[in-house]
């Protein structure tokens, strides 16, 4: 039994995603964020990024309706259409735009695959969620809401101001559920005004 294993059996919102049902400890991430700063709203629509195995669409299924997108595949679940495909690629975004034109949020989970070489692995996590932050600007209606998982490094800053310029409200924010010695970092973006 590898150490990671172990951990991750021992971990509480690991142990509370199995017995609540939800498919990955994820989920506790978005309620936790969700609870204090509304990023879902009753009825909405919203775009779940880096989804599978699908913690997030899960939970933001309960809200409105989810259009997720993974390069892995994800086991179907009720209110929610899934499109396999790269965030990063124009023909993933083509999908979506014959789906849907306008959504409430954007959410994304996205993250690399993990090199061990975090100035590698932050630079990626950055431009996923420069993609996420494209693909925002294309969907979110006016006054809409985006969340994007980061890792913390020396493009974080540039990409929070770019993110700052096109909403009204910007607060990075680390979970509770996020482990202790996670370097990511989600931002919460509310009203979206527009580039």
């Amino acid at each position: 039994m590898t150490r990671w294993y172990r951990e991750r059996k021992r971990d509480y919102y690991y142990k509370e995603a199995k017995k609540q049902g939800y498919r990955a400890r994820s989920s506790f991430k978005l309620i936790q964020i969700n609870n204090r700063y509304g990023i879902l709203k009753k009825g909405g629509v919203f775009i779940d990024l880096g989804a599978s195995p699908g913690g997030w669409s899960q939970m933001a299924a309960r809200y409105g309706k989810v259009i997720a997108i993974d390069i892995q595949p994800m086991q179907p679940l009720d209110n929610v259409i899934f499109i396999q495909g790269d965030l990063t690629k124009e023909e993933t975004i083509e999908k979506i735009r014959q789906i849907v034109s306008k959504v409430d949020a954007v959410i994304s989970d996205a993250s690399p695959n993990i090199s061990g070489n975090y100035t590698l692995d932050q630079a990626k996590s950055v431009w996923l969620c420069e993609n996420a932050l494209r693909i925002a600007e294309e969907f979110l209606k006016q006054g809409g809401n985006f969340l994007c998982k980061i890792f913390e490094g020396e493009d974080y800053p540039q990409f929070l101001r770019k993110v700052r310029e096109r909403f009204r409200m910007v607060k990075p924010h680390a979970p509770q559920a996020s482990r202790k010695q996670s370097s990511e970092i989600y931002i919460v973006a509310k009203g979206y005004v527009g580039r």
